[in-house]
């Protein structure tokens, strides 16, 4: 739901989800692919096109030269600003056509969410 409504974004949902994993700084190309449940070749495609982009540029690990990171730019800082902003938006919209006991329920179901779909 959250993909069509956002499907008019320069970037897609995938690669918005990159930019958020470098929100906390530089990661590792081996550890981004392994977050998105990707090949390394998948990630570096990704990363390929959001660097061309302007919204990502590599570097390398301090410790390991040999290990290529990649961490956001200020642009890509605003574009993950703005994707997010609409999302909310989004859902802040469908939420406000909820009654009081849907939100209520939505509300309840959270802790059971958050234990279903948190990292093992």
């Amino acid at each position: 739901m959250l993909r069509r409504a956002t499907a008019d974004q320069a970037i897609t949902s995938q690669q918005l989800s990159v930019l958020g994993s470098l929100e906390p700084g530089p990661r590792r190309m081996t550890e981004l692919a392994a977050e998105h449940g990707v090949r390394l070749p998948t990630m570096t495609a990704q990363i390929n096109r959001l660097e061309r982009d302007g919204l990502v540029e590599r570097g390398r690990d301090g410790s390991d030269a040999r290990v290529v990171t990649a961490a956001l730019t200020a642009a890509g800082r605003e574009r993950l600003a703005a994707g997010r902003a609409q999302r909310i938006g989004f859902l802040a919209e469908r939420f406000a056509g909820l009654t009081d006991e849907e939100r209520a329920a939505v509300a309840a179901a959270l802790p059971a969410l958050d234990k279903l779909f948190a990292a093992p």
